[in-house]
């Protein structure tokens, strides 16, 4: 009994030894080393080299316990300023309370609150009251906290998610979200009296906190294995762009749209939460204006759905509209090959898709040599073959070489060049009149690409702000051995057809970090739009609309 005690004290009553905890740390940035794409943008664009590890080994090292070790893990993969990419602890713990928090006009306002659980009787703040703390923490302190834990690709829509989660705290993405008691102080300023009040707000907690790994030995160090498994979901990770479950906001894929419609706009589709988008129509200046929202670009049996949806609403607006506004605000991304076959009927001549340049791991090259080799077994076109052929050849290629990356290959099909889409008859049938797209810091992933194809094709307007600037397939890998953590990491770099610039960083045609530009400036984020349900934001698009129908009758 009394050798059991010392072994448990020895390995701190559960907690994993300062040599484990390098270990986990070191295939952590093995793994960046070997499957992360933009690790050369990253180290080029903002001086942040992911391979020196020095100075987070120290850091590990000191580290007094596994959920210290854990949160210098977080900060290490959110230091690549990646949406896709994200460290995460196995717990199932959640904390939440039912009031949503964002920025307006860069002041963090209450922008909703769940009256069945928290009834205006006892909690009498209202939306559009400012947040002044939770339990001390101000909002701007809580917003550089967990933003050195998880980042989004750009500092604005990094700063609003970390926001978000005040009241939401998930132990997968931060190591210390237990750390809370019962009720939260949470004080407000009134927006009506200009006054502070304190309440006592309940945390709803579910699953159980995890605050340490299981101890076990250390093997040998000639014994030590380093690995990193590729764990696949449902949906083929070399098609998705999306960004990871966890990183929530409000109305982040939601069907409507969080703005009150205009007066007179007749809903057609999306009066019922099992609809895949959200469509109608109104007037504005004597045109007759259509609406579609994509809330995301799901795979399977919903794409199908939403691609029946999508091409039966266009076809209705083709004839009975003037001009179209496409939105894909608060879209957080999906598949690619429903992105693609969405744009083919927005667009009605040829255009050029995004293409991913591979870091290519074992699984990568075995999925593509797979691919090539049953084709030739089975298939029957020469040109598809050679197509598979070449692309299994870069990737390979791309693989034996130092860091390689491949050109840009599709993620779905064959070409980056598509074709729009026809009737039976060869006609085009793809929508073909003026057009916006409504595009803001959370259209990521798939939501970033698609607007992105449209702007270099030079087929519509983008209206709002710069997207979130997710540019990779990703693939969730296991890299903690003995802490049994995971991190999703961005495997391709997104490559537009153009070339664009942000300030602070080169120009490139990469998606990462520099996502689609607006070509008319409107934010949603005022505390106007908020308190009237987004007329000015909407009076802003429709504006937009109206001038490109304008402008494509005029001779």
């Amino acid at each position: 009994m009394g050798l059991v005690f010392l072994a448990a004290a020895a390995l701190g009553w559960g907690q994993m030894t300062p040599a484990q905890r390098v270990a986990d740390f070191e295939q952590l940035a093995a793994t960046v080393s070997k499957a992360y794409a933009p690790y050369e943008w990253k180290r080029d664009a903002f001086g942040v080299d992911a391979l020196r590890i020095g100075d987070w080994l120290e850091r590990v090292s000191k580290s007094k316990d596994d959920l210290e070790f854990w949160e210098i893990c977080s900060e290490y993969i959110a230091s690549l300023r990646d949406l896709h990419s994200g460290f995460e602890v196995r717990s199932d713990f959640t904390a939440e309370i039912d009031i949503y928090v964002d920025l307006y006009d860069g002041k963090p306002l209450i922008e909703f609150i769940d009256r069945r659980q928290l009834p205006e009787a006892a909690y009498p703040f209202q939306v559009g009251d400012e947040l002044i703390s939770v339990d001390g923490e101000t909002p701007e302190e809580w917003i550089e906290r967990v933003s050195r834990l998880q980042s989004f690709a750009n500092p604005s829509a990094t700063r609003r998610w970390a926001l978000d989660q005040i009241f939401y705290r998930v132990q997968q993405a931060f190591p210390r979200a237990h750390e809370i008691g019962a009720t939260a102080r949470v004080v407000v300023r009134r927006a009506a009296t200009a006054q502070e009040e304190s309440y006592d707000v309940p945390w709803r907690k579910t699953g159980t906190p995890l605050l340490a790994a299981g101890p076990v030995p250390s093997p040998a160090r000639s014994l030590m294995g380093r690995f990193a498994e590729t764990r696949r979901g449902e949906a083929s990770p070399l098609q998705t762009r999306r960004a990871p479950q966890f990183k929530r906001l409000r109305g982040f894929g939601r069907v409507a749209p969080l703005w009150t419609p205009p007066q007179g706009f007749a809903v057609r589709y999306g009066n019922s939460q099992s609809d895949p988008i959200y469509t109608g129509t109104y007037i504005a200046e004597g045109y007759r204006i259509g609406y579609l929202r994509i809330p995301s670009f799901p795979s399977g049996s919903s794409a199908s759905a939403m691609l029946r949806a999508v091409e039966s609403e266009l076809l209705f607006f083709r004839n009975n509209v003037d001009g179209l506004v496409v939105d894909v605000t608060r879209n957080p991304g999906g598949d690619v090959c429903l992105t693609n076959e969405l744009l083919r009927r927005l667009i009605y001549y040829p255009f050029r898709t995004i293409g991913d340049e591979y870091r290519p791991t074992l699984d990568v090259v075995l999925a593509f040599r797979a691919e090539y080799e049953d084709y030739r077994e089975y298939g029957t076109d020469p040109v598809i073959l050679a197509y598979l052929k070449a692309f299994y050849d870069d990737i390979d290629t791309a693989y034996k070489e130092y860091r390689g990356r491949t050109g840009p290959l599709p993620a779905c099909g064959y070409s980056l060049d598509l074709e729009p889409a026809r009737a039976a008859s060869g006609s085009v049938t793809a929508f073909d009149k003026p057009m916006i797209v409504l595009i803001d810091e959370f259209s990521t992933s798939s939501a970033d690409a698609f607007p992105a194809v449209l702007q270099d094709a030079g087929r519509a307007l983008m209206v709002g702000r710069q997207t979130a600037g997710g540019g990779g397939l990703v693939n969730q890998f296991s890299t903690g051995t003995f802490g049994e953590t995971r991190a999703t990491l961005s495997m391709t770099l997104g490559v537009r057809a153009k070339s664009y610039q942000v300030p602070g960083l080169p120009a490139a045609p990469y998606l990462e970090n520099i996502g689609a530009l607006p070509d008319i400036e409107l934010d949603y984020q005022t505390r106007d739009n908020l308190m009237n349900g987004g007329k000015a934001y909407v009076d802003g698009f429709t504006a937009a609309i109206v001038d490109q129908i304008r402008r494509s009758t005029t001779p």
